[in-house]
């Protein structure tokens, strides 16, 4: 019986074995790094509740202060947080949106009596200034957020109760849907 050579030359080896070791150093490396490689965009921040129901416009629940801080690195220039300054975990945002460069607005929006035309038309104003400039719309959970779209979908853009209601469940809505169906009802 006759015995492969040995040979300590790669290129003298078996192509599967080649294959074999080249996986087993690339997970090597991999495994021995100890930096993470940097978010390229705004849905692999890991933000709650995230979605992007319409183009330049990204919707999610609250961001950390880490998260936050990572908002410019991934393009998002505008930020329209739905949450009063006052409610638990956040309240931070205008001071780290002016230290990364970012535009701020807040916008309270209190639960279902916070639904109202003037703070959609605000919220329709701020997206239309945004134009082509990537803008994260947040809340706690992204309900408001998703209740808000839906409205300006059906109020100010004119869409149908029903693909209003659809954009408002694919940014976020969920408990504030039927306060949304009774306001369109009207």
């Amino acid at each position: 019986m006759t015995r492969p050579r040995r040979s300590d030359n790669a290129t003298d080896m078996h192509p599967l074995h080649r294959t074999l070791a080249c996986a087993v150093l690339a997970l090597a490396a991999a495994c021995g790094s100890t930096t993470p490689a940097a978010p390229k965009s705004p849905a692999e921040l890991g933000i709650t509740g995230f979605a992007a129901p319409a183009p330049h416009v990204f919707t999610s629940g609250q961001p950390t202060q880490e998260q936050f801080a990572k908002l410019k690195d991934v393009g998002i220039t505008r930020i329209i947080c739905l949450r009063a300054a006052d409610e638990e975990g956040t309240g931070f945002e205008e001071e780290a949106a002016k230290a990364a460069g970012l535009h701020f607005v807040r916008l309270p929006v209190a639960g279902k009596d916070g639904l109202t035309r003037p703070n959609v038309e605000t919220l329709a104003k701020e997206l239309q200034a945004a134009g082509d400039s990537d803008t994260l719309v947040c809340c706690h959970t992204s309900n408001r957020v998703g209740a808000m779209l839906a409205l300006k979908a059906a109020w100010i853009d004119g869409k149908p109760q029903a693909a209003a209601i659809e954009l408002g469940k694919q940014a976020g809505m969920k408990k504030l849907e039927p306060a949304v169906v009774e306001l369109l009802a009207k």
